[in-house]
């Protein structure tokens, strides 16, 4: 069963019961990426029909496996919600090589509301994501060493990221308005037509950075200098996944 304690316990949190303010958000924010990854290979046995929070807990939070966005951004959703946050989840587009857009029901972010300002929330992204929090004000912050900001475009609100000595880059694109869980359902059709053309993805937070899996492509990024490399031999992977993205259970 869900219980927000042992969430709060598994992700490093101590202390008094957490306040719903901006500070305990950017922490458990910040811990949540640090203690759970990202990876698109459990995408095919996602339920997209009803999602069981219950069971989502067990298998991520208790057996320390990973998930993909709905996984991870749903479970962030309730124990916000618990810790009394005000919080809506929001569809947002992926955009795709050569600059075209996914469908508008494709990765999950939030808008959290805390003393009146909205703050993009992300805990499930498998690319170069915010470590923290980010205003939808659209001022730029630097987060171990990335710039990020939110630029409006129309109805969308345009996540770019720029990380050292590299442009400003898009990430995705999303709209204010508010997602039940059962709109993903629709990814459940897209991800079987687009089975022949499946990347394995994975991404981790790390205390100083960031490292980010594409297929036999490993990237690091500390200080907010990009380092990619090749993933040559199984050896290397191995090495990578004990380093990285070994399930670690809670105790």
């Amino acid at each position: 069963m869900f219980d927000k304690d042992t969430y709060l316990e598994y992700i490093g949190y101590s202390g008094p019961a957490p306040a719903a303010d901006l500070a305990t958000l950017q922490d458990i924010h910040r811990r949540h990426q640090i203690r759970f990854h990202y990876d698109n290979g459990f995408i095919h046995s996602t339920d997209f029909v009803e999602f069981d929070a219950d069971a989502v807990f067990e298998t991520i939070v208790l057996k320390g496996r990973g998930g993909i966005c709905t996984d991870l951004n749903l479970l962030f959703h309730r124990l916000l919600g618990e810790l009394g946050y005000e919080v809506k989840l929001l569809s947002a587009s992926m955009q795709l090589l050569g600059g075209a857009w996914g469908p508008e029901v494709e990765h999950m972010v939030m808008v959290v509301t805390v003393d009146g300002e909205d703050w993009l929330v992300d805990v499930g992204n498998g690319g170069i994501s915010i470590v923290d929090p980010l205003p939808l004000s659209g001022e730029t912050r630097t987060q171990q060493g990335i710039d990020f900001r939110l630029v409006r475009q129309g109805e969308f609100h345009l996540l770019e990221y720029k990380t050292r000595n590299k442009s400003w880059r898009n990430a995705y694109r999303f709209t204010t308005r508010p997602r039940d869980p059962g709109d993903w359902r629709v990814l459940a059709e897209l991800i079987g037509a687009q089975e022949d053309r499946f990347v394995r993805r994975r991404r981790r937070g790390t205390e100083n950075g960031q490292v980010v899996q594409i297929a036999n492509i490993f990237l690091s990024v500390e200080d907010g200098v990009e380092r990619p490399r090749p993933i040559r031999n199984d050896e290397e992977l191995r090495t990578i996944d004990a380093t990285y993205f070994q399930p670690v259970a809670a105790h």
